[in-house]
């Protein structure tokens, strides 16, 4: 009888094929939830161009976004007497703004506002603050709320008492109007205190939604079980019950940036948003004035607060339904 020989496989052929499925697999894994999920799809894009443009606004800016554009005057006359700058006052300047220039040329691909700034580069400028305005507040709502969510929940009593109607408190309140009071403490609102007040006023709704998956989660089997084995509370909240919770406060910090960038573009339209810095907010109120006859700063600002908000929210949303079983193929 012929003895069968071990065929042998270099090694370096074997170890290709695991990676190779792996990124096989989740290729294929994103084309089925694209499919499944085609509004998700398209807030995926959005994001990601947003997110692109924030990152790399130093380099797709193409000018400064305070430069004021300038050609030269040919009427100026320098001996001109204050008689005749009276009856024409385009020859007393040596230069013109190039005000409300048209959009779609060469050099100004959105155009100009009334002072002369390419408002392309403003937008691009306006994305990388609405990114950090819209993460660094849902950040600090999604962090605080879940940590005193999930205190509130999990001991309840008094606890959960004094906690809930604190939060109450909060609500209560106006959001904008509560939003205007607190950033109108200083002359000029900071991008530190702006970020600061959207995520003071954001996280009570974090705690609502934390409290109530904790509430959920704390009466599972595995909890109790943990606890009769003796687990501290500590343990029950940090290894049982935080992670199995995570897929909620993902899902709150992703809808939450969307909203965050809307509340910041009505705080800066206002005029209460960060001093000194370019917001799609601030130009949105400023091209109101000329929109009848210039509407291109107004429409292209606000062009851009629409598309980042729904980006994000269609976003969260298909990762609210990819994470939840009971919506997931709805």
């Amino acid at each position: 009888m012929a003895q069968t020989r071990p065929v042998t496989i270099p090694s370096s052929e074997y170890l290709e094929v695991g990676p190779r499925r792996s990124r096989r697999a989740r290729v294929r894994n994103l084309a089925l939830i694209a499919g499944r999920n085609k509004l998700g799809a398209i807030g995926l894009v959005l994001v990601v161009i947003v997110l692109f443009t924030a990152l790399f606004s130093p380099f797709l800016q193409r000018y400064d976004d305070a430069r004021v554009f300038q050609t030269a005057n040919p009427n100026f006359n320098p001996t001109a007497s204050p008689i005749e700058i009276a009856a024409n006052p385009g020859i007393g300047s040596p230069t013109i703004l190039d005000r409300w220039e048209r959009p779609f040329t060469s050099k100004h691909w959105f155009g100009t506002d009334q002072y002369g700034r390419d408002i392309y580069a403003r937008i691009v400028v306006g994305a990388r603050l609405a990114v950090i305005i819209g993460i660094g507040a849902s950040a600090i709502a999604v962090l605080i709320g879940t940590a005193v969510g999930l205190i509130s929940a999990y001991f309840g009593g008094k606890i959960d008492l004094v906690t809930q109607r604190f939060v109450d408190s909060i609500q209560a309140f106006p959001g904008l109007v509560l939003l205007m009071l607190i950033v109108s403490v200083r002359d000029q609102p900071s991008l530190t205190l702006t970020v600061l007040a959207l995520g003071f006023l954001g996280f009570a709704s974090s705690v609502r939604i934390v409290r109530s998956s904790v509430l959920s989660v704390s009466q599972s089997m595995y909890v109790e079980a943990a606890r009769s084995y003796g687990a501290g509370h500590a343990r029950l909240m940090l290894r049982h019950i935080l992670p199995n919770i995570l897929a909620a406060v993902v899902v709150i910090f992703s809808i939450s940036i969307g909203l965050y960038i809307l509340a910041e573009a009505s705080l800066s339209f206002l005029g209460l948003g960060p001093a000194d810095q370019t917001t799609w907010g601030k130009m949105v109120n400023s091209g109101r004035f000329a929109i009848d006859l210039h509407p291109w700063e107004s429409l292209f600002s606000g062009a851009a607060i629409t598309l980042a908000v729904l980006g994000f929210n269609l976003a969260g949303d298909a990762l609210r339904d990819e994470m939840d079983p009971r919506l997931r193929g709805r």
